[in-house]
């Protein structure tokens, strides 16, 4: 077991990903076996190694938008939240089925059935902040395997590195799936701590404390009358009566001592309307839908059914009708950055590559760090035959997202296209290692280093890049 705990430090210090080589110092501290207990680095590292490898066999939503938005969202919660350790890592999977979860090491996952099942931002809010409070309260290592959860780590890397050795696809499943039901299949007590916590969280954030027991009852409510197996959320998260009964008095309590009113955010319903446009196969139902919501006198109806019917227009390519929409809303609320990258989108999708251009440099310059304008420049910088302007862009995004295996795959695209192969085998590689597959990342490193011959420091780094990874390897090999 020694040996193998040696091993698992092995691994988590080299499954980091990032480019820079840490110090002695900065070596996870899984804690003595003896004590039973796992440092928050420990736990960091062992839930970036579950990530590359449940990235490498599940399917994520690659929209920025929205990606932008959850981040936006869950950056603010953590704001007023107990969580230390705000390095987190957001997963969006390709799923209608409701549910969303937290694992070790500030990993936030969360289906698209969540946006199509919620009616306002508090809502989806709420279930956020329960998930953020099973991190900051460290549920994962409270829970699992009480008087050994170092030895419960070692299990799950011992699965990891089985399910990494596998060619089957179904065996690569077992370990995130497991790793995903022991990281919220939590106890009663701190299910009704998360919901504590939690609550206290969403209130100190300025939303609606009516939020998150209005959201859990219709989940309830609707896993109880509808198809079950559509609200995996409640299988990992039962919720009995008492719960229910909980949030509602601490609702009560504070309603009658406040006076506050609250806002729903519009950004949220925009989201909510990309999610049903992504699902509906016929888009030609929801251009009906919506004309036919606009005449309904609903809160911030008009806004978001505009939105949706012109995402519908768009996805049957009727592009004037969809510019018509766009701009008017557009009109009707200027500065909205999801309109202002809507409008790129369009262009894009359109052919207007050069008014796409112009858009995104435009929203750059007032807010340079925005995730979503800049993966649409990149693309619209393809298609335009200026894949040179995106790899100059994406290397820029690429040294504060290093993580974001999107980031890197668009990168070698560009890169391939502007002729920099060298560079190619170099992102593909950075996209392999966070998708946890070595061995392809291995084949790319390769071909790096044979290009490299007369760069001495690009050699000395595909070098370095090699021999972690075989490491980790080995490392992987040991444990299984």
């Amino acid at each position: 077991m020694v040996n193998k705990l040696y091993f698992l430090t092995f691994v988590l210090f080299f499954s980091s990903y990032f480019h820079s080589v840490p110090d002695e110092d900065s070596l996870p501290v899984l804690g003595d076996y003896s004590s039973a207990s796992i440092s928050l680095s420990g736990e960091y590292q062992l839930g970036r190694l579950w990530l590359a490898m449940y990235r490498g066999s599940t399917r994520e939503h690659d929209d920025p938008m929205m990606r932008t938005y959850l981040e936006d969202l869950i950056y603010r919660l953590s704001e007023t939240s107990e969580v230390r350790d705000r390095r987190f890592e957001f997963l969006i999977l390709e799923d209608q089925s409701i549910n969303a979860f937290a694992a070790p090491g500030g990993i936030i996952g969360i289906n698209l059935g969540m946006f199509l099942n919620t009616e306002k931002e508090g809502e989806l809010a709420s279930v956020m902040c329960h998930e953020l409070a099973h991190l900051s309260q460290r549920h994962y290592a409270r829970t699992q395997n009480q008087t050994s959860p170092l030895l419960n780590a070692l299990m799950i890397l011992g699965s990891i590195a089985v399910a990494a050795a596998s060619r089957n696809p179904e065996a690569i499943m077992i370990a995130p799936a497991a790793m995903q039901q022991m990281s919220i299949n939590y106890t009663r007590s701190n299910e009704k701590e998360a919901d504590r916590i939690g609550f206290n969280n969403l209130v100190k954030a300025g939303f609606d404390p009516n939020d998150m027991t209005m959201m859990f009852q219709r989940m309830q409510d609707k896993y109880q009358n509808e198809n079950s197996e559509q609200f995996s959320y409640l299988m990992t998260h039962p919720l009995p009566s008492e719960r229910l009964t909980d949030m509602r008095i601490r609702t009560d309590d504070l309603k009658k001592s406040s006076k506050q009113s609250y806002r729903d955010n519009i950004d949220f319903h925009f989201m909510q309307k990309r999610a049903e446009v992504w699902a509906e196969k016929d888009a030609r139902k929801l251009v009906k839908k919506y004309k036919k919501n606009l005449k309904l006198p609903l809160k911030n109806n008009s806004i978001s059914s505009k939105y949706g019917l012109s995402l519908s227009h768009k996805k049957l390519k009727n592009y004037d009708e969809a510019f018509t929409i766009l701009r008017e809303l557009i009109k009707e609320n200027p500065n909205n950055l999801v309109l202002e990258a809507s409008l790129m989108e369009l262009h894009l999708s359109s052919g207007n590559y050069f008014e796409a251009i112009s858009l995104g440099r435009n929203i750059l310059e007032i807010h340079d760090s925005n995730y979503s304008a800049s993966m649409l420049l990149a693309d619209a910088y393809i298609e335009n035959e200026q894949s040179s302007l995106a790899e100059k862009l994406l290397k820029e995004l690429s040294k504060t997202r290093e993580t974001d295996p999107n980031i890197w795959f668009k990168l070698a695209e560009a890169q391939g296209l502007s002729g920099n192969i060298l560079e190619l085998h170099r992102s593909r590689a950075e996209f392999f290692i966070l998708t946890g597959r070595h061995d392809a990342a291995i084949f790319q490193l390769k071909e790096a280093l044979a290009l490299s011959a007369n760069l001495f420091e690009v050699r000395e780094s595909v070098i370095r890049r090699l021999e972690q990874i075989f490491a980790a390897k080995r490392a992987l090999k040991e444990l299984s």
